[in-house]
């Protein structure tokens, strides 16, 4: 799933754990290392599919609540990464995305708001993703992390937190700033200098209707497939407009580049948000998803002084030039048949893809560049189309 380099290593988020592959050579990469979350915890049930890494830190988040949190290793010797502490939010949240930077590692929460209204110590109300926000962890010593504080999308947009449509999904941190994607609530700018007291700084891109409440799950009154059913926006939730997925800034932090992920309507595309002034962000620029066969929605990217590197399913991993972020321009593609991609990560003046082993007849990773190596697809064979998002309402619940 989740690919990231660092120097000549790339890690990748393989669902139990990570393995670490030396790509020096980037015609010949090399597993060097395999971390399995099965060897260090008692019976857990594992769906890690990210993975992020700063200096000798590696965390990888585990989308799950058994245990749900974040492992981190030290990964000082990238071919002996040492497992080191697992970090557990309390309330209790399966992660399904994180971000790492220097001290402090970030969390995205996109948990139900459980609600007991008569005092018996039973929720029998729940509002999907009423809980969502931000989880601030200080692992400045990796084997005792500690909570540094938690930010609810709650308590400064009570609509879209009652709406039930906006999980945060995914999150980036740089130059103190946090840029956090919460579905059709949009983009989340945070103020995290100080990471014990984030404060918000501003709000763009969400839905029209991103903020209409819907009444909470009546737990004791109604299945959950009932209130799927009866009550629960699916459709909204999987189409069009919204749909904030991933968010990263320009190295100057000057613009912001949203991924919409969509399964109903037609694919996702990536905005470009002017956000020079964060009193009025401005839309400038757009890339609209590949026209080719197959499942192309956004998904993760990568965005560098000039270029963006983005992966979009079967749609392959693409290059543009955005010298010019409000006229971004395809200049390199790589879309072999029966691929599917979860990433692309620049390194080392190449793009790496990760590739995503539910859509492929295998995970993996694959070292592209514009002017070098064989132009010839890996051998892989394809496989069915996912049905529905990562984030699944329903596994909230």
């Amino acid at each position: 799933m989740e690919t990231v380099a660092q120097g000549r290593y790339a890690y990748v988020a393989n669902g139990t754990g990570m393995a670490v592959v030396d790509w020096e050579n980037p015609g010949r990469p090399q597993t060097v290392a395999v971390a399995d979350l099965n060897d260090e915890l008692a019976d857990p049930t594992l769906s890690v599919k990210d993975v992020k890494v700063d200096g000798d830190v590696a965390a990888l988040a585990n989308d799950t609540e058994n245990p749900g949190g974040i492992a981190l290793y030290d990964v000082s010797d990238p071919t002996n990464p040492e497992y080191q502490s697992f970090y557990e939010p309390t309330p209790s949240a399966n992660i399904h995305n994180c971000h790492l930077v220097g001290d402090y590692a970030y969390l995205a929460l996109g948990e139900p708001w459980n609600i007991d209204t008569d005092g018996d110590g039973q929720r029998d109300l729940a509002r999907l993703f009423g809980d969502a926000g931000v989880e601030i962890v200080d692992v400045s010593d990796p084997a005792n992390p500690t909570h540094a504080s938690t930010w609810y999308l709650k308590d400064e947009l009570p609509a879209y937190a009652k709406a039930g449509v906006n999980p945060c999904h995914d999150l980036y941190a740089q130059d103190g700033l946090v840029y956090a994607a919460f579905w059709d609530a949009g983009t989340v700018v945070l103020d995290a200098s100080d990471p014990t007291d984030p404060e918000f700084v501003t709000q763009f891109g969400a839905a029209p209707r991103g903020d209409e409440v819907i009444r909470p799950w009546r737990v004791e009154e109604e299945t959950i497939d009932e209130y799927f059913a009866e009550v629960f926006p699916l459709a909204r939730y999987y189409a069009a407009p919204g749909n904030a997925h991933y968010v990263q800034p320009s190295p100057d932090g000057d613009h912001v580049y949203v991924g919409a992920e969509t399964f109903l309507g037609g694919p996702g595309g990536i905005d470009v948000w002017d956000v020079s002034d964060f009193s009025a962000p401005t839309q400038v620029g757009r890339i609209d998803p590949p026209n080719v066969s197959g499942f192309r929605t956004s998904h993760n990217f990568d965005v560098t002084e000039n270029r963006l590197h983005a992966s979009w399913y079967e749609g392959g991993v693409r290059v543009y030039d955005v010298t010019d972020p409000s006229t971004p321009t395809e200049v390199a593609s790589y879309d072999p048949d029966g691929v599917s991609f979860w990433t692309a990560v620049a390194e080392r003046g190449f793009t790496l893809g990760g590739v995503y082993g539910a859509m492929s007849e295998q995970g993996g990773m694959t070292v592209l560049h514009t002017d070098e190596g064989v132009k010839e697809p890996p051998a892989f064979s394809g496989a069915d189309s996912p049905s529905g998002p990562e984030v699944d309402p329903k596994d909230q619940s």
